[in-house]
């Protein structure tokens, strides 16, 4: 027996079971490797990301070619090993006084082989490697990539001959061909979501965002409508002082307006549109003033609708149910609140507020608010106001042209706006209410002594229609 011819066969051996490792690092590495960081390391010129993204592309092949590298390592080391254990090892049990070992001496040698090279096989050719791949994919499956690149072009023959074979026998039990397709389960990017909330990868407002973009394929606008006993909406033949006095109050910039009753929407009344028709002294005519209502099903899901009122440049829609009869209202608002959850407008949240809210009607605002932000809460500036003065603070300074003091006021377009509070030489409060102009208030004076003297209700019965109050 040469001591050298076995130490040859030994080392051959190991250097199989570091091959056989080397696969099966690569393997694992090229399958778990992130396309995201493959993509960014591709896109800053790295070529091996590059051919392991057309791996992943193209699994089929770059498997074949794994499996070929695999087999042909194993095969060979089964004949060395088989070497092995018949010259170096069979020798030794033949000489062994023992007939029963002596008889059996060769299947000795070879399980004592296989038990070895199984052993070693397992450990530094499979699990060690892949446990390694796991943990550094792209950086393996980067460094194996011209390789394996290299011995599937020498093995090119012998790669499209198994991968055609395999397309075939998955075409045969009725497996569609997915190379190339990218597909992550909806299921299992939810379950990744809520792993990386529970590690703290993830905040708990992140995962609640990303969970809500999922939830907001699935719904239908019959989820977050205002249901029709729950909106409030004005009828058409409504009187001016009652709807200026409604808007002083209700806080909101556009309203559903209805003829007869709430199945028969006729248009939308917008805050700036009354606005501009007081400011040019003409008489309020609902009719005239509102805009066309736009229409939708109950069923419409609201990422469609999202992106058609956005295309539509629209704000709020009329939801219909399947008789055409009015099933409530959305806005944008109540579609983007599946996503963010619920938003709290500055110009309508409670105390404490940018803009407060007063049961009088009036509003307390904080002077470092844009006048952009109180133009969307239904107080009238233009856009050349809002790019002079920013700020209802510097709005003030440019009206009364000094630093003023408490309790004194301007006015601008129907609205009175009073100093409540300074700090220092700063405006931090401004009270802002509605005035009805005179014109406006003799005719409202007129049309209730007009109603009186026919015997009818001051106010209109159901001029104002508002939600119903919960049972």
């Amino acid at each position: 027996m040469s001591i050298g011819s076995l130490f040859l066969e030994v080392l051959f051996i190991v250097f199989l079971v570091v091959i056989n490792g080397f696969f099966s690092c690569a393997e694992i590495a090229i399958i778990s490797a992130k396309r995201s960081v493959l993509d960014k390391l591709s896109s800053e010129g790295n070529e091996s990301a590059k051919l392991v993204l057309d791996m992943k592309n193209e699994p089929e092949r770059f498997l074949a070619t794994i499996q070929i590298g695999v087999t042909f390592v194993s095969t060979l080391g089964s004949v060395v090993g088989g070497v092995i254990a018949v010259k170096h090892l069979k020798p030794v049990f033949t000489i062994i006084p023992i007939s029963l070992i002596r008889d059996g001496a060769e299947l000795i040698a070879l399980t004592i082989v296989v038990v070895i090279l199984s052993y070693a096989l397992l450990v530094v050719g499979e699990l060690a490697p892949k446990s390694l791949a796991l943990k550094y994919a792209e950086r393996i499956a980067c460094f194996a990539a011209k390789p394996l690149s290299l011995l599937s072009k020498c093995t090119g023959l012998i790669v499209g001959v198994l991968t055609s074979s395999t397309r075939f026998a998955l075409k045969s039990i009725g497996v569609k061909d997915t190379t190339g397709e990218v597909f992550l389960p909806r299921e299992e990017i939810r379950y990744h979501i809520r792993e990386g909330r529970a590690h703290g990868v993830l905040e708990e407002t992140e995962a609640a965002l990303l969970h809500g973009v999922f939830n907001f394929a699935d719904t239908t606008v019959k989820e977050v409508m205002v249901p029709k006993p729950q909106f409030t909406a004005i009828d058409l033949n409504t009187p001016e002082d009652e709807i200026l006095h409604f808007m002083t109050e209700s806080g909101f910039s556009r309203y559903p307006v209805y003829r007869d009753n709430l199945n028969h929407i006729v248009g939308i009344l917008f805050n700036k549109d009354v606005f501009r028709v007081l400011e040019s002294d003409k008489e309020l005519v609902l009719s005239e003033t509102i805009r066309a209502p736009y229409f939708v099903p109950n069923s419409i899901m609201i990422s469609r609708l999202l992106r058609e009122m956005q295309r539509r440049k629209l704000h709020m829609a009329i939801v219909v149910d399947e008789n055409g009869e009015v099933d409530g209202l959305v806005t944008i608002e109540d579609i983007l609140e599946e996503i963010v959850g619920e938003i709290e407008d500055e110009y309508d949240v409670e105390k404490g507020g940018l803009i407060e809210r007063q049961r009088d009607g009036t509003m307390v605002i904080d002077a470092s608010v844009s006048l952009l932000d109180l133009n969307d809460a239904g107080v009238p500036f233009s856009e050349d106001e809002c790019k002079e003065f920013n700020t209802l603070a510097g709005f003030m300074l440019g009206k009364l042209q000094r630093i003023p003091r408490g309790g004194e006021f301007t006015t601008h377009k129907g609205y009175r706006f009073t100093v409540v509070d300074m700090e220092q030489f700063r405006i931090a409060k401004v009270k802002a209410e509605l005035l009805l102009r005179p014109d406006i208030k003799t005719r409202a004076s007129r049309s209730r002594a007009s109603r009186a003297a026919q015997g009818q209700s001051p106010t209109p019965p159901n001029g104002i229609r508002k939600p119903e109050a919960e049972t």
